[in-house]
């Protein structure tokens, strides 16, 4: 009696066992399904010397999976803003790449690092973009007036220099840190909802602008609601900067990232993705666009699953309503990675 109620129990755990690995790999699949916003936050030189978490979505990676990404953007910038005490000049292009890794670290739990490296160097697109500026009739002055393919990096106070890039350089940028717990799953009417905290660390080299110097953290909140071939989704996240800038007596206050895209697969292994950033900035009462001045972007961009494990995206960036004089001009991104 006693030997067969132990096989029966051997075979009721074995068969339950055998059913959360196909659940587990049923929730891998459908996760799969989807390639979720685009990764690329806003690439103003500014704005990239603080904590911008990436747009992610509200549901998780299952416990013991993950995703290796590497982010590429090359953006071109021209801003510039003179009202003392400040004063800044930006004609510049950089090349970010961020190495991005997410791991399923418990059913509840997810979490993600990522590292950029970043050159800065005069660039090659402004004869191409002042051509499509004015083939559609909508030249900026600035761009009229610039010098194509030079390079100016430089934000002062008082006449003396706040921020300031180098010419041709290189290295890395700030380390972001994430994690990642799920509130509740997706019902019929409610979407799925999800918290995380990021924190950034002061890795990258503040006197050739590829950090701020300062440790951020942030926290936010991100909803996704699911469909047939269509996902929506949404995040909306605080950062509590650090005070890079206080020997100058600029102080920094919060800002806010709202993320909003959707997501169609018109045609599996493809998707294509439509989204829009909203972002307020850390300095206030400058006058200057290019410091303080929220930021309105659409994001654009095509995914195409290569195989059950590898991934392609591309698109590009453009800054929209009235945010020209306060954000990079154009951002083309090429992300790709692998699940494991």
């Amino acid at each position: 009696m006693q030997l067969s109620c132990w096989i029966g129990m051997m075979i009721s755990l074995w068969l339950w066992l055998q059913g959360g690995v196909a659940l587990a790999e049923d929730v891998w699949t459908r996760w799969k399904d989807r390639s979720g916003p685009i990764p690329v936050v806003n690439q103003s030189p500014i704005q990239s010397l603080f904590l911008q978490p990436e747009p992610d979505r509200a549901n998780m990676i299952p416990a013991g999976h993950g995703a290796i990404r590497l982010n590429t953007t090359l953006t071109n910038t021209l801003v510039a803003g003179d009202c003392p005490p400040y004063a800044a000049t930006l004609d510049l292009e950089a090349v970010r790449t961020a190495l991005s890794v997410t791991y399923g670290f418990l059913p509840r739990i997810e979490v993600a690092l990522s590292l950029p490296v970043i050159h800065h160097y005069p660039g090659f697109m402004d004869r191409l973009i002042l051509d499509v500026e004015q083939a559609v009739g909508s030249q900026r002055e600035i761009r009229g007036e610039e010098r194509a393919d030079e390079f100016t990096y430089v934000v002062k106070k008082d006449n003396k220099v706040l921020i300031s890039g180098s010419n041709h350089s290189t290295g890395i940028g700030d380390l972001t840190l994430m994690a990642k717990t799920k509130i509740w799953n997706q019902g019929d009417h409610r979407p799925t909802l999800s918290a995380r905290a990021c924190l950034k660390l002061p890795t990258g080299d503040e006197d050739r602008a590829f950090g701020s110097g300062e440790t951020d953290w942030g926290l936010g909140l991100l909803l996704e609601k699911d469909f047939k071939a269509l996902s929506l989704y949404l995040n909306a996240d605080v950062t509590f900067p650090g005070e890079p800038f206080d020997q100058a007596h600029v102080s920094l206050r919060e800002f806010y990232t709202v993320m909003v895209g959707v997501e169609y697969a018109f045609r599996p292994p493809w998707s294509v993705l439509i989204q829009m950033n909203y972002v307020t900035r850390p300095f206030e009462h400058t006058n200057i666009d290019l410091l303080d001045k929220r930021i309105f972007e659409i994001l654009a961009g095509l995914h195409y699953q290569a195989s059950e494990r590898l991934f392609l995206q591309v698109g590009g960036v453009e800054d929209v309503m009235g945010s020209v004089d306060a954000s990079a001009d154009f951002t083309f991104f090429l992300n790709m990675g692998m699940h494991f």
